[in-house]
């Protein structure tokens, strides 16, 4: 079914030509809302058009101020110098220079100037009872938590982090103890503003122990940094077909120089997808009729969110979408894999199982030798929703679209200044717009006949993940969620005829072809596991209440940028802070949570739905957490089921 369409792909696509737009993007400074970022889009203008496709520009608000699904569009931020010195014993020693290392310093910083005595804290709990008045303050926290509670609350004259995410075991304490993290801001309305300078872990340590040794350090910052109202470009481009509906292929353009795998690899890789797509419509390639093929580039989530405001026919019209995020990591040096990222299971789709079987068919050893020699393996394997881009957008209820990930994870130079060009690879890439131009052109003409043949790849993938599950009872709760995926990706296909758009029904057969796929599931799943029962609900109080939510209040990814915030006493900010950080599997088990907050599932009901996912959590944990986000004004309570 997909082998001749494989090939097509294969040869249209380059991974040497998406390295060559790779290393152009991240010449520039994509922070969003800046100068940098709106030169990185007027070049992938001209990029498209060198590609024979149409560029198109939806401008949206910079001002802080405006939300789009309940997200802040973020300020325009210029940075015009930032320097830093230390000075102490061995004299003036420079610290930071935005010019030449632009992630020394926090992005999105205000002006400041002075000379400043400087202090370590081990953590922003050592705050009690220190005296940070009119210091600058070196810690390893959250710099925006940092922000509130050293600078707002105590009154700190500025920041110096030195800390990083770990990603053990490709990134633990020992590695790349001289790189800089991407640490920045984001402000909303006119909170009180602040500056902050970024250290080495290195840097960060031998400071330390010069103060704690009791020799006197300054810290004298000279920043020229300025905000403004400004208006961000998504850019976006198609290529039209006959057929109704959307194919989306999306990835965020922003992140800081050089950002080369996070993210200049998922644009560059998008970009050689359209140029790939295009010239196969040129030359009659493509199956005809089909649907609209669309290529989306915009800031991480500010962008998604914007788009589904400005274009919510388009988002009502989008058969299916792809999000490339971090698709170009060298995996010998980066330690990552590639992951094809699925949806929850109660948000199970088509989309999974056909972007698992391109991927497949790009990798079989045969189709490799077709193209000429082996390439090194590539590490590729499937994985549960985990968040944190774009794809979470499109597949929150709010939107319904399916939308899996391909994602090169965990990087050990992810948010850093060792994200360089020189560390990615042009067959990454090449297998990433490979895959995602087979699938986009699949979806664009797929009717009766392809719909059948993603029903047998649906039952055939059900089967396999239910067959790898232990025969205990935490699997045979998965496999009851697995069954739940295949029947609702089974039920899914029918968007390929405009439904639930219009209510039509599916081509004769179609339907009765489905029903004998989901029963056949239903089958397999009481044969070879005898079954798999619900885990009886729990029937606390906690558990009976209905989180309900509110309308346009999605649930901001960064928490303090929700519109409630301000009004949360700090013991509620750092509760519902810690609250997250000690949910197993973190922010997406929320997210998921999210998700399945519909208005008629208690708590006790969404309990059930993530600890299927493999994750539990006690109901009474996830009703605090539902009250919290109450407070943040994104859900009430609704009567109890």
């Amino acid at each position: 079914m997909i082998g001749g369409l494989i090939e097509r792909v294969r040869g249209a696509a380059s991974g040497e030509r998406a390295l060559a737009d790779l290393s152009a993007i991240a010449r520039f400074h994509r922070i969003q809302a800046s100068p940098g970022y709106d030169e990185a889009a007027a070049w992938l203008e001209g990029a498209l058009g060198s590609a024979g496709l149409t560029p198109e520009v939806t401008e949206v608000p910079a001002d802080g101020r405006t939300r789009f699904g309940g997200f802040p569009m973020p300020e325009g931020w210029r940075c015009r110098r930032a320097r830093a010195a230390l000075h102490g014993a061995r004299g003036r020693e420079p610290l930071a220079d935005y010019e030449t290392a632009p992630l020394s310093i926090v992005q999105r910083s205000g002006p400041a100037r002075g000379r400043f005595p400087l202090v370590a804290l081990e953590s922003l709990e050592a705050l009690e009872g220190a005296d940070v008045r009119g210091k600058a303050v070196l810690v390893s926290g959250p710099v925006q938590r940092a922000h509130e509670r050293a600078v707002v609350e105590r009154g700190a004259a500025g920041l110096v982090l030195d800390g990083r995410r770990l990603l053990p075991p490709v990134r633990t304490e020992a590695h790349d103890r001289d790189s800089l993290a991407y640490t920045s801001f984001w402000w909303l309305g006119d909170r009180p503003r602040g500056w902050g300078v970024v250290v080495s872990p290195a840097r960060g340590a031998e400071l330390r122990g010069r103060l704690a040794a009791g020799e006197p350090l300054e810290l004298e910052v000279d920043f020229a940094c300025e905000r403004y109202v400004g208006r961000i470009p998504l850019v976006h481009a198609a290529i039209p077909g006959a057929l109704p509906g959307e194919v989306l292929l999306t990835s965020h353009l922003c992140h800081p120089r050089p950002g080369a795998n996070d993210n200049a690899s998922g644009a560059a890789a998008t970009l050689e997808c359209a140029r790939a797509l295009a010239s196969l419509a040129r030359d009659g390639s493509l199956q005809a009729p089909h649907r609209t093929i669309r290529f989306l580039w915009m800031p991480e989530f500010t962008g998604t969110f914007a788009w589904h405001s400005h274009a919510p026919d388009r988002v009502a019209a989008t058969v299916a979408a792809l999000n490339l995020d971090m698709v170009g990591a060298r995996q010998a040096e980066s330690g990552s894999t590639l992951l094809l990222e699925r949806a929850p299971q109660f948000l199970g789709s088509f989309a999974d199982e056909l972007l698992e079987a391109m991927l497949a068919g790009l990798l079989h050893p045969a189709r490799r030798r077709l193209a000429g020699g082996e390439p090194p393996a590539m590490r590729v394997r499937e994985a549960p929703y985990s968040g944190g881009s774009d794809h979470a957008v499109w597949l929150d209820p709010a939107a319904g679209v399916p939308c899996p990930m391909l994602i090169q994870w965990p990087d050990r130079f992810y948010h850093s200044d060792l994200d360089a060009p020189e560390r990615c690879d042009p067959d990454s890439l090449a297998l990433a717009a490979r895959a995602a131009a087979g699938y986009a052109a699949f979806i664009a003409g797929a009717g009766a006949v392809e719909a059948g043949w993603l029903a047998s790849r649906v039952v055939q993938g059900t089967e396999r993940r239910m067959r790898a599950l232990p025969a205990l009872p935490a699997g045979r709760r998965a496999a009851r969620g697995e069954l739940e995926r295949g029947q609702r990706s089974l039920a899914s296909l029918a968007r390929l005829f405009g439904i639930p758009a219009d209510g039509r029904e599916p081509p004769a057969g179609l339907s009765d072809a489905l029903a004998h796929a989901s029963e056949r599931l239903e089958a397999f799943l009481s044969a070879e596991l005898g079954g798999a029962p619900e885990r009886g609900r729990d029937a606390g109080a906690a558990a009976r209440r209905v989180p309900v939510r509110l309308p346009g209040g999605l649930l901001c990814p960064m928490r303090w940028l929700a519109p409630g915030w301000d009004t949360l006493t700090e013991s509620r900010r750092a509760r519902l802070l810690a609250l997250e950080a000690a949910v197993p599997g973190g922010s997406g088990v929320l997210d998921v949570a999210w998700f399945a907050c519909d208005g008629e599932r208690d708590v006790g009901a969404i309990a059930g739905l993530l600890e299927r996912e493999g994750w539990p959590i006690a109901a009474d944990r996830l009703a605090e957490w539902f009250d919290l986000v109450a407070a943040l004004g994104c859900c009430r309570w609704g009567d109890a089921a």
